[in-house]
Protein backbone atom coordinates (compact mmCIF):
# COMPACT_ATOMS: atom_id res chain seq x y z
CA UNK A 1 0.00 0.00 0.00
CA UNK A 2 2.75 2.28 0.92
CA UNK A 3 4.80 1.38 -2.12
CA UNK A 4 1.08 2.43 -3.89
CA UNK A 5 0.93 5.18 -2.86
CA UNK A 6 4.51 6.59 -3.11
CA UNK A 7 3.78 5.43 -6.61
CA UNK A 8 0.83 8.17 -7.32
CA UNK A 9 2.32 10.73 -5.34
CA UNK A 10 5.52 10.36 -7.38
CA UNK A 11 2.96 10.46 -10.75
CA UNK A 12 0.93 13.15 -9.30
CA UNK A 13 4.47 15.19 -8.82
CA UNK A 14 5.98 14.57 -12.29
CA UNK A 15 2.83 15.78 -13.91
CA UNK A 16 2.99 18.88 -11.96
CA UNK A 17 6.38 19.43 -13.39
CA UNK A 18 4.81 19.46 -16.25
CA UNK A 19 2.00 21.76 -16.04
CA UNK A 20 2.11 25.11 -17.41
CA UNK A 21 -0.60 26.15 -14.49
CA UNK A 22 1.95 25.16 -12.07
CA UNK A 23 4.81 27.33 -13.81
CA UNK A 24 3.00 30.77 -13.71
CA UNK A 25 1.82 29.61 -9.89
CA UNK A 26 5.28 28.75 -9.12
CA UNK A 27 6.68 32.38 -10.76
CA UNK A 28 3.97 34.32 -8.81
CA UNK A 29 4.52 32.54 -5.66
CA UNK A 30 8.03 32.62 -5.30
CA UNK A 31 7.72 37.02 -5.38
CA UNK A 32 5.20 36.17 -2.91
CA UNK A 33 8.00 33.73 -0.73
CA UNK A 34 10.42 36.25 -0.95
CA UNK A 35 8.48 38.98 0.33
CA UNK A 36 7.05 37.34 2.84
CA UNK A 37 10.53 36.58 4.54
CA UNK A 38 11.75 40.24 3.51
CA UNK A 39 8.75 41.12 5.86
CA UNK A 40 9.41 38.38 8.47
CA UNK A 41 13.07 39.86 8.78
CA UNK A 42 12.69 43.59 8.81
CA UNK A 43 10.33 42.52 11.76
CA UNK A 44 12.52 40.42 13.36
CA UNK A 45 16.04 42.57 12.94
CA UNK A 46 16.72 45.64 15.47
CA UNK A 47 19.88 46.77 13.72
CA UNK A 48 20.72 49.87 11.20
CA UNK A 49 18.84 49.47 8.02
CA UNK A 50 21.78 50.05 5.90
CA UNK A 51 22.83 46.69 8.19
CA UNK A 52 19.77 45.05 6.94
CA UNK A 53 20.06 45.58 2.75
CA UNK A 54 23.66 44.38 3.48
CA UNK A 55 22.38 40.93 4.95
CA UNK A 56 19.92 40.78 2.07
CA UNK A 57 22.54 42.12 -0.66
CA UNK A 58 24.97 39.11 0.82
CA UNK A 59 21.43 36.64 0.11
CA UNK A 60 21.54 37.59 -3.15
CA UNK A 61 25.17 37.62 -4.10
CA UNK A 62 25.01 34.25 -2.96
CA UNK A 63 22.12 32.61 -4.83
CA UNK A 64 24.52 32.87 -7.93
CA UNK A 65 26.51 29.89 -6.34
CA UNK A 66 23.17 27.96 -5.40
CA UNK A 67 21.69 28.65 -8.68
CA UNK A 68 25.36 26.91 -10.38
CA UNK A 69 26.03 24.28 -8.04
CA UNK A 70 21.93 22.98 -8.56
CA UNK A 71 22.21 22.95 -12.07
CA UNK A 72 25.09 21.62 -12.50
CA UNK A 73 24.98 18.83 -9.57
CA UNK A 74 21.81 18.12 -9.70
CA UNK A 75 20.04 18.75 -12.63
CA UNK A 76 22.94 17.69 -14.52
CA UNK A 77 23.64 15.34 -12.04
CA UNK A 78 23.02 11.83 -11.01
CA UNK A 79 19.57 10.23 -12.22
CA UNK A 80 16.32 11.69 -10.42
CA UNK A 81 13.36 13.44 -11.21
CA UNK A 82 14.92 16.72 -11.28
CA UNK A 83 17.35 15.31 -13.85
CA UNK A 84 14.61 14.15 -15.88
CA UNK A 85 12.69 17.44 -15.84
CA UNK A 86 15.48 19.55 -16.70
CA UNK A 87 16.24 16.68 -19.61
CA UNK A 88 13.21 17.62 -20.70
CA UNK A 89 13.73 21.51 -20.67
CA UNK A 90 16.33 20.47 -22.86
CA UNK A 91 14.68 18.46 -25.22
CA UNK A 92 11.99 21.60 -25.36
CA UNK A 93 13.21 24.71 -24.12
CA UNK A 94 10.03 26.93 -24.80
CA UNK A 95 8.05 24.11 -22.66
CA UNK A 96 6.71 25.76 -19.51
CA UNK A 97 8.66 22.85 -17.49
CA UNK A 98 9.24 23.97 -13.57
CA UNK A 99 9.70 22.41 -10.12
CA UNK A 100 6.24 21.87 -7.84
CA UNK A 101 4.79 24.52 -6.55
CA UNK A 102 6.14 24.06 -2.97
CA UNK A 103 9.52 22.77 -3.34
CA UNK A 104 11.13 26.34 -3.48
CA UNK A 105 9.37 27.38 -0.79
CA UNK A 106 10.30 24.09 1.49
CA UNK A 107 13.83 24.99 0.40
CA UNK A 108 13.68 28.07 1.61
CA UNK A 109 12.24 27.28 5.00
CA UNK A 110 14.59 24.40 5.27
CA UNK A 111 17.90 27.15 4.65
CA UNK A 112 16.11 29.55 7.05
CA UNK A 113 15.87 26.63 9.84
CA UNK A 114 19.79 26.30 9.28
CA UNK A 115 20.63 29.54 9.57
CA UNK A 116 18.63 30.21 12.36
CA UNK A 117 20.60 27.89 14.39
CA UNK A 118 23.78 29.86 14.03
CA UNK A 119 21.96 33.34 13.35
CA UNK A 120 19.28 35.81 14.67
CA UNK A 121 15.97 34.71 13.05
CA UNK A 122 16.14 38.35 11.34
CA UNK A 123 19.27 38.18 9.91
CA UNK A 124 18.90 34.92 8.91
CA UNK A 125 15.10 35.72 7.14
CA UNK A 126 16.75 38.65 5.33
CA UNK A 127 19.33 36.45 4.03
CA UNK A 128 16.82 34.16 2.63
CA UNK A 129 14.61 36.89 1.30
CA UNK A 130 18.26 38.05 -0.63
CA UNK A 131 18.65 34.10 -1.81
CA UNK A 132 14.52 34.22 -2.67
CA UNK A 133 15.25 37.47 -4.38
CA UNK A 134 18.07 36.07 -6.51
CA UNK A 135 15.99 33.50 -7.07
CA UNK A 136 13.16 35.41 -9.23
CA UNK A 137 16.17 37.51 -10.73
CA UNK A 138 16.73 34.04 -12.57
CA UNK A 139 13.64 32.57 -13.01
CA UNK A 140 12.80 35.88 -14.99
CA UNK A 141 16.36 35.75 -16.60
CA UNK A 142 15.60 32.27 -17.88
CA UNK A 143 12.46 32.53 -18.77
CA UNK A 144 12.98 35.74 -20.97
CA UNK A 145 16.01 33.75 -22.47
CA UNK A 146 13.64 30.95 -23.71
CA UNK A 147 10.16 33.17 -24.49
CA UNK A 148 10.99 36.29 -25.27
CA UNK A 149 7.71 37.77 -23.82
CA UNK A 150 9.57 41.22 -23.76
CA UNK A 151 12.46 42.40 -26.07
CA UNK A 152 15.09 42.91 -24.22
CA UNK A 153 18.15 41.98 -26.40
CA UNK A 154 18.75 45.71 -26.26
CA UNK A 155 20.72 45.10 -22.74
CA UNK A 156 24.18 43.98 -23.57
CA UNK A 157 24.62 41.77 -20.14
CA UNK A 158 20.89 39.87 -21.14
CA UNK A 159 22.40 39.63 -24.47
CA UNK A 160 25.38 37.96 -23.50
CA UNK A 161 24.07 35.96 -21.09
CA UNK A 162 21.40 34.43 -23.83
CA UNK A 163 24.45 33.30 -25.90
CA UNK A 164 25.75 32.15 -22.85
CA UNK A 165 23.30 29.95 -21.80
CA UNK A 166 21.88 29.10 -25.92
CA UNK A 167 25.72 27.68 -25.80
CA UNK A 168 25.12 25.37 -22.75
CA UNK A 169 21.73 23.63 -24.35
CA UNK A 170 23.82 22.69 -26.72
CA UNK A 171 27.39 21.49 -24.79
CA UNK A 172 25.66 21.16 -21.61
CA UNK A 173 28.82 20.44 -19.37
CA UNK A 174 29.51 24.62 -19.95
CA UNK A 175 27.63 27.64 -18.89
CA UNK A 176 25.68 26.15 -15.92
CA UNK A 177 25.24 30.00 -14.83
CA UNK A 178 21.91 31.34 -15.77
CA UNK A 179 21.81 35.07 -14.19
CA UNK A 180 25.67 35.46 -13.80
CA UNK A 181 29.12 34.11 -15.54
CA UNK A 182 31.54 34.38 -11.87
CA UNK A 183 30.91 30.59 -10.68
CA UNK A 184 31.10 29.29 -14.40
CA UNK A 185 34.43 31.20 -14.59
CA UNK A 186 35.93 30.26 -10.57
CA UNK A 187 35.13 27.03 -11.53
CA UNK A 188 36.42 26.06 -14.97
CA UNK A 189 33.34 25.91 -16.90
CA UNK A 190 32.57 28.95 -18.30
CA UNK A 191 32.97 29.09 -22.05
CA UNK A 192 32.94 32.37 -24.31
CA UNK A 193 30.76 31.63 -27.65
CA UNK A 194 33.93 32.49 -29.25
CA UNK A 195 36.36 30.47 -27.87
CA UNK A 196 37.32 26.74 -26.96
CA UNK A 197 37.29 25.80 -23.07
CA UNK A 198 40.49 25.58 -22.76
CA UNK A 199 42.11 27.13 -19.20
CA UNK A 200 39.03 29.85 -19.17
CA UNK A 201 38.82 29.63 -15.18
CA UNK A 202 38.40 32.84 -13.40
CA UNK A 203 42.20 33.48 -12.68
CA UNK A 204 43.42 33.11 -16.04
CA UNK A 205 40.06 35.79 -16.87
CA UNK A 206 41.27 37.91 -14.70
CA UNK A 207 45.17 37.45 -16.37
CA UNK A 208 43.54 38.05 -19.39
CA UNK A 209 42.38 41.17 -19.02
CA UNK A 210 46.13 42.21 -16.92
CA UNK A 211 47.57 41.46 -20.20
CA UNK A 212 45.51 43.44 -22.29
CA UNK A 213 45.91 46.60 -19.83
CA UNK A 214 49.42 46.38 -20.08
CA UNK A 215 49.36 45.33 -24.21
CA UNK A 216 50.77 42.09 -23.80
CA UNK A 217 49.97 38.74 -25.91
CA UNK A 218 47.27 36.37 -23.41
CA UNK A 219 47.26 33.05 -23.70
CA UNK A 220 43.54 33.39 -23.37
CA UNK A 221 42.69 36.48 -25.48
Amino acid sequence: MATQSGRILLGALDRMVYSSANYWVVMFSDLAGALAFLALGLNRFSGPWVVAGGVAIVGFMSSGLLEYVVHRFVLHGPPSMARRGHAQHHAEPRALISTPLFVILIGALGIWGLLGLVLPAGVAALLVFGLYAGYNYFALVHHWQHHRGIDLTCVAYLRRLDRLHHLHHHRQVVNFGISTTIWDRLFGTFQPTNEPATDYTFWSTIRSYWMKLTCKPSATS
